[in-house]
């Protein structure tokens, strides 16, 4: 762990000194903003024909003048245009917030963009760029073998191992991806560590399923690094179990070839908490709300009280809700409802046969 800090801080300071060497070059006190573009960025799943024409050069361009030093990228930042210098990284902020992150599928997605570029194009500078974007995935793993949200560590709840949105998910899919991957960008000794640093990452799935009354249940947002506990994230994000997040770590360790005994056990616990705590009789979207309904979809909370396994909920103010009609400044705007672990109840269905 100590030296896992101290390569998170050298890559910040990285990170800085080039930015300060740009301002003082133009006598400029801080960092412009990036412009922004929402909500992710997800030009990797173009076909091959787009990635042959002049929309892909320029974004090729963008893409790489945005990287980080240190090697990653922000989310939610415009990079159709080429960072200026003196501009920030991030549209998120004129500060180091979310520079550089694996929130929101960034920084996964501009490697998978330039793995899809560096079969069309004969450019030394995306392979520079994948290999260094790689390294930052390998040092940003913890010693327990999953991810923070933020890379360089930036403190609080971002340094805790965050399934929040996927952000560990994502990274494993990429990094089984780089182990398959018969492109020339790919280096046999990444093809290699990727496969290694995976395999890493499904023990540390498998040691962070919460146990409940003495049974394996689902996965929290964001675990503590060290006691693997689940932990809060934002003030309204409680320590609770996922339904959303623990679907897709269902899901995943569903999809891998081999799984071993921990594996399939995880596995099975999980798909029979969410089918236990389904919840009939309503609809849902962020925008709209909860309301009644005969459809016949079956929903899950965001979050459940990890003794009671009651569906939870928070204002700004972190008190502890049960009934979602008592909020009022997160009434909207945030998922606290999914449909998602229908679809990995439905693949256990499969799954299971051939799983003992």
């Amino acid at each position: 762990w100590s030296a896992y800090i101290t390569e998170s801080r050298r890559l910040r300071d990285a990170d800085t000194a080039a930015m300060h060497l740009e301002l003082r070059s133009l006598t400029l006190a801080r960092m412009t903003k990036a412009p922004e573009r929402a909500p992710e960025f997800d030009y990797g799943s173009r076909d091959d024909a787009w990635f042959v024409g002049d929309s892909a050069r320029r974004l090729v361009e963008g893409v790489l003048s945005f990287q980080t030093p240190s090697g990653g990228w922000s989310k939610r930042t415009d990079m159709w245009t080429p960072r200026a210098r003196g501009m920030s990284y991030s549209a998120d902020s004129d500060g180091w917030h979310y520079i550089p992150t694996l929130d929101n599928g960034a920084t996964m997605a501009q490697l998978t963009f330039l793995l899809r570029a560096s079969a069309t194009r004969r450019d030394a500078r995306i392979g520079e760029s994948f290999h260094r974007g790689v390294a930052l995935l390998v040092a940003a793993q913890q010693p327990n073998g999953c991810w923070p949200q933020n890379y360089p560590l930036e403190g609080g709840y971002h340094d805790a191992i965050t399934f929040n949105d996927d952000a560990t998910i994502r990274v494993l899919v990429l990094l089984d991806t780089i182990a398959r991957s018969r492109a020339v960008i790919v280096t046999d000794a990444e093809r290699a560590l990727a496969r290694e640093r995976a395999a890493r990452g499904v023990q540390c799935l498998v040691a962070t399923q919460a146990v409940s009354a003495g049974k394996r249940t689902v996965w929290g947002q964001q675990h503590d690094p060290l006691s693997l506990a689940i932990v809060p994230a934002r003030s309204y994000e409680l320590v609770g179990l996922s339904g959303r997040e623990s679907a897709a770590i269902t899901s995943y360790l569903m999809s891998l070839p081999s799984p071993d005994a921990g594996v399939v056990r995880a596995v099975r616990a999980a798909a029979a908490f969410l089918r236990a705590n389904a919840i009939s009789g309503y609809a849902y979207d962020a925008r709209d709300g909860l309301r009644a309904s005969t459809g016949g979809t079956l929903l899950w909370a965001r979050l459940y009280e990890i003794e009671t396994h009651r569906p939870i909920f928070s204002n700004r103010d972190g008190v502890t809700l049960y009934d979602w009609n008592k909020l009022t400044d997160r009434r909207t705007g945030y998922a606290w409802f999914g449909t998602e672990p229908a679809a990995a109840l439905k693949t256990y269905d499969t799954w299971s046969r051939h799983h003992e």
